[in-house]
């Protein structure tokens, strides 16, 4: 096969090795439930973690030695804090309520990142969207050039930026016009947005409005708050730069997984669940080291669309019985690779061969 791999192609590859999606499910239907024992530690260690990491970071008093470690510490530990965010989006509705508050109030609201950003994410697994236009979360990279591998990357310096702007400029105008709060929530309210083309569907649920309207307020209360207590003199002003620097590197932690996550073939046509599994990646790698890029299971990509409801706790188990009970020519097999470079080795290979191939 050529290096340029089309989702027909990918397709026509695998049609003698079917998916067994039933007995996949069969196989990890035990590990649905998800524990709040887990969760509720995890990220309240997390984010304490983060808290106390850019504590020594942005303390002056301290060494350069404890400022570098508060530095890894606040991105690693801030990072796998927000990921909660996507597990926030695929629990079930009514359920781990005060999670949700605690995560928006220690995370979301103080990092102008509320959970209502991320609730899109679900178009991101639905037949009709994944791969289309109408998901925030995908390019076809693979399809690509080097230019948009370029563009991809340049918004990492870009996106720290986005929460400022987002709650502490336009908020307040969508007070007072419903054009403008029409245009900010269809523009710029997608959390992890890599398809800045996207729009995102005003809600039709009037609660929906309400939660997002009262999380906004606090955002922007909060950001005042703390641009204020700059311009008293309460904080250094060289605590934005400090910010950003962590932001950044959280932002750049996340576009090299998200990169690492699909293949990124769609030809923006509807793809079934198995042309999704089939277009995703799952890498193991190393137990420690895959978690600091690839958190709360996140290294389970085609595994997680596979069944998007499995807790990221159990993902690591769930894995372990598809491979030893599936097939060994399965589809599931297909998408693992050993570490993140083979998967984005291959979205670069795909993206110059296609580039070759319309020279």
């Amino acid at each position: 096969m050529s290096a340029v791999e089309t989702p027909s192609e990918i397709r026509a590859e695998t049609h003698e090795r079917p998916l067994l999606m039933r007995d996949a499910l069969a196989l990890v239907k035990d590990l649905i439930a998800p524990s709040p024992w887990i969760y509720w530690p995890d990220f309240l260690l997390s984010i304490a973690g983060a808290q106390a990491g850019i504590w020594f970071f942005t303390g002056a008093q301290y060494d350069w030695p404890v400022r570098a470690a508060g530095f890894v510490a606040a991105v690693v530990l801030f990072y796998r804090a927000t990921v909660f965010t996507h597990e926030l989006a695929h629990f079930r509705a009514g359920t781990f309520k005060a999670f949700r508050v605690a995560w928006n109030a220690l995370c979301g609201v103080p990092f102008l990142m509320p959970s209502f950003l991320y609730e899109d994410h679900r178009f991101h697994h639905v037949n009709h969207h994944y791969g289309t236009d109408d998901d925030s979360e995908y390019l076809p990279l693979g399809r690509g050039t080097k230019a948009d591998l370029a563009r991809y990357f340049a918004k990492i310096f870009i996106v720290p930026l986005f929460g400022i702007v987002r709650f502490v400029i336009l908020t307040p105008l969508t007070w007072f016009s419903t054009s403008i709060r029409d245009w900010v929530w269809a523009r710029s309210s997608a959390l992890t947005a890599i398809n800045w083309e996207y729009r995102r569907p005003l809600p039709d649920d009037p609660a929906e409005w309400r939660q997002a309207r009262l999380m906004e307020t606090c955002c922007f209360l909060y950001g005042c708050t703390f641009f204020s207590l700059i311009l008293l003199g309460v904080l250094p002003w060289q605590i934005l730069i400090q910010f950003y620097a962590i932001f950044t590197c959280v932002t750049a932690l996340n576009y090299m997984r998200t990169l690492g996550a699909h293949r990124y073939m769609s030809e923006g046509l509807p793809m079934d669940y198995r042309g999704q599994i089939l277009d995703s990646y799952t890498i193991p790698g190393h137990p420690l080291l895959t978690e600091v890029w690839a958190p709360l299971g996140m290294r389970y990509h085609a595994l997680h669309h596979l069944v998007p409801s499995l807790p990221y706790h159990n993902m690591g188990r769930a894995h372990r019985r598809l491979v030893k009970g599936l097939p060994a020519d399965s589809a599931y097999h297909a998408t693992i690779r050993p570490g993140l470079r083979y998967a984005i080795r291959e979205v670069v290979a795909n993206a110059r061969g296609m580039a070759t191939a319309t020279t």
